[in-house]
């Protein structure tokens, strides 16, 4: 049956639900932005810290609301995923574009050769060498281990997720012995890093632990950091990527403050400075802050993939509750890494060196 893509998009416009290109989203995308610039700038000129706030990153449980994030968000069905992702790794976190905002804005890079770009500074970054044993938190649908692997033909790595979707994904890849998850060289684990007993990840220490796009959901880093030192050989190093905020943004400390809560349950965004000071196990090598704009290319780039294969996902379940859930998320999305150029919400990365 032939789609007709634009009765679809009228049909959605009716409903209140404009897309990526079009001058409605546009507006409501600057208005955004906007709240979000003034939010930053008051942060920016009356900065607070998370001990006035009486937050502490030393207490807790390490991570919460796991399973609600799985259910709301990232046990969405595959095909939705697929729709926007890139196709060489399916990476669902921030693409690479470049270093400062006009390099990033002139860009011509695909978001396959930006995914792949993040990978190559991580793993500068993490100093990997290519003969290590690696334990990845979180492996999603295996981007970060499909390009480990097709890169450093002598590493190992393991990877753990709670996601049923992705485990069912990553197990059909498994099979595939052209595939690099299915080279021998790949074990999953099922279930959340945070709850298994640290016997049950792995038969021998690593010689790096990682996380791409993870420690959002982290609220206490003293006990996470405390695990992985557990996980370590004795000159082992962990390496971790995900969203911060230059100044403290206290509603964004606070998952049931703020509209992101309704998308990602138990998810924080930490000053920059906070994961750094956590030394207690660990010798600080490098942390940097990596502009938000590269977020903003990303999403804004799978914000309209997701608009092109509208016609294709809901043909034969037609969800404008659905749609319009999924459309707002990417707005609203871009909307807070756009700010002042990207510099004050954006990525962080940190490198870390087991203590002797």
């Amino acid at each position: 049956m032939e789609i007709n893509s634009e009765l679809i998009e009228k049909t959605l416009a009716q409903a209140g639900i404009h897309g990526p290109s079009s001058n409605e989203l546009h507006l409501y995308e600057d208005r955004l932005t906007r709240f979000f610039t003034r939010e930053y700038q008051r942060y920016t000129d009356n900065p607070v810290s998370l001990h006035e706030l009486g937050i502490s990153t030393d207490a807790g449980p390490i991570m919460e609301d796991t399973e609600s994030l799985m259910d709301r968000h990232y046990d969405e069905d595959l095909n939705f995923f697929k729709s926007f992702l890139d196709t060489a790794y399916h990476a669902y976190s921030m693409a690479y574009y470049g270093d400062t905002p006009f390099s990033i804005r002139k860009s011509n890079t695909t978001l396959e050769e930006a995914q792949k770009a993040k990978f190559d500074l991580i793993a500068e970054r993490a100093q990997i060498e290519g003969n290590e044993r690696v334990f990845n938190i979180g492996c999603g649908f295996g981007s970060l281990e499909t390009y480990l692997l097709e890169r450093y033909p002598n590493l190992e790595i393991v990877g753990i997720t709670p996601s049923k979707v992705q485990v069912a994904y990553l197990k059909q890849r498994m099979k595939d012995t052209h595939d690099p998850l299915g080279s021998g060289r790949f074990t999953l684990i099922e279930g959340a890093f945070d709850q298994l007993p640290l016997n049950t990840l792995g038969e021998k220490p690593y010689n790096l632990v990682i996380s791409v796009a993870v420690f959002e959901q982290v609220r206490n880093m003293s006990a996470i950091l405390r695990r992985i030192a557990g996980l370590l050989t004795s000159k082992g190093k962990t390496f971790h990527h995900f969203i911060t905020s230059r100044n403290v943004i206290p509603q964004f400390l606070d998952p049931t403050r703020t509209r992101i809560g309704t998308y990602f349950p138990g998810g924080r965004v930490w000053p920059h400075d906070e994961f750094a000071r956590h030394t207690e196990h660990f010798d600080l090598v490098g942390h940097w802050f990596v502009n938000g704009l590269n977020y903003w290319r990303t999403l804004d780039e799978w914000h309209q993939r997701f608009w092109d294969k509208i016609p294709f996902l809901y043909d034969n379940a037609f969800d404008t509750g659905d749609i319009a859930h999924w459309n707002n998320y990417f707005s609203l999305c871009k909307a807070v890494f756009a700010p002042l150029d990207g510099n004050f919400y954006g990525n962080s990365h940190y490198l870390f060196r087991a203590r002797n």
